[in-house]
């Protein structure tokens, strides 16, 4: 079994762009090639992508402190050692840090006494500074390898979900990868994980260290029920996995599916796969593209509009899926869920709240948001 330890090493077998020019945003589909495993999974599932830092930021940061990267140092979390510099591009977190790094820092003379008595004051520098940044600030410090090393964070794995069924691609993983950027201290970053998928790792040749995140139940039902999908953004993902793997059964179930992004002609992530299969009158298609109109209309909106068939599906026995954003979106869509049971269904506000949470509880209303 493969594990952060232990993990599968895959190759990008290919990578393309999903939005088009006029986009705002840069979302890419890239496939995996898996071959040399097996590794299994189900749709649903996630991959845990054990990614690099860039080696840009390795290079100055080595330079800062005037080390070569050749220094060994012991890593105690997995008890090994390694050269300085594979550490800090496969093991170490560079875009955060914490307080331990501060207490360091201090010992070696840096005036950050007031940061550690105001908690809050604290936090917002821990989440506006880099360790890079840290280190420039105080540029005459000069600690050693072992030092550096055992102060900073671990580098995580990131989580994609699944984007392909296995009946469909038994040799490959296919994810959708948003690249996100932000600005921090004046300069463009780009996320750790994102940055090493969709420009720093060459395809067919470098590494990528994965293994499979089961879903804890954000799978399919029966394929002869109904299931109704709300996937806005990178949460189309797996619904692409379930709609394959319905293909591959033959599923008589009903497929239902919300999307929304930003602009229909520069975002619609695989729009001629989605236009086909409702064309076959295998899909029913929903979207919402928010800028396309003065005023802005997302999936939730489009659940409401619906909102009589909507109920029907759900009384008939229908599977509702949400997966994206927590913070906004599912709660949004979570909203109107509850509105529609309670006007269609003739509910009360507590009453209709208590049925999708009984939905919850048979495993009928399934999230997979972060």
């Amino acid at each position: 079994m493969y594990t952060r330890t232990n993990p599968f090493i895959a190759r990008i077998k290919e990578r393309y762009l999903l939005t088009g020019p006029a986009s705002t945003k840069r979302t890419y589909h890239i496939v995996l090639d898996v071959s040399s495993g097996p590794l299994n999974f189900n749709v649903g599932d996630s991959i845990a992508v054990l990614p690099q830092n860039d080696p840009h930021i390795v290079k100055e940061l080595l330079h800062r402190l005037n080390l070569t990267g050749d220094e060994t140092i012991f890593d105690s979390r997995s008890s090994t050692e390694s050269t300085l510099k594979q550490y800090l591009l496969e093991k170490a977190n560079l875009a955060k840090t914490n307080s331990n790094f501060i207490k360091l820092l201090q010992t070696y003379g840096a005036s950050l006494e007031n940061l550690l008595e105001n908690k809050a004051e604290l936090n917002l520098f821990l989440q506006s500074h880099s360790v890079l940044d840290i280190l420039k600030r105080h540029f005459k410090i000069m600690l050693s390898a072992q030092e550096l090393a055992s102060h900073l964070m671990p580098l995580m794995p990131r989580f994609y979900s699944i984007a392909s069924s296995p009946k469909i691609h038994p040799d490959e993983i296919h994810l959708t990868v948003a690249f996100l950027t932000y600005t921090l201290q004046g300069e463009k970053r780009h996320g750790v994980a994102s940055h090493f998928l969709c420009d720093q790792a060459e395809i067919e040749s470098t590494s990528i260290p994965i293994y499979v995140q089961p879903s804890n139940g954000f799978t399919l039902p029966h394929p002869d029920t109904s299931i109704l999908l709300i996937g806005p953004g990178t949460g189309v993902a797996p619904f692409r996995a379930f709609l394959q793997e319905r293909l591959a059964h033959n599923a008589k179930g009903r497929n239902w599916l919300f999307f929304g992004e930003r602009h229909r002609n520069a975002d619609f992530y695989y729009e001629s796969f989605f236009k086909e299969l409702e064309k076959q009158s295998l899909l029913r298609l929903d979207t919402a593209f928010s800028r396309d109109q003065a005023e802005k209309v997302y999936v939730q909106h489009k659940l409401l509009e619906n909102a009589a068939s909507v109920w029907d599906w759900i009384q008939t026995g229908a599977h509702l899926y949400v997966c994206g954003d927590a913070e906004k979106m599912a709660k949004d869509v979570d909203a109107a869920l509850q509105q529609i049971v309670r006007e269609q269904g003739g509910l009360s506000e507590e009453d209709s709240r208590l049925y999708l949470k009984r939905l919850r509880s048979e495993k009928r209303y399934l999230l997979d948001v972060y």
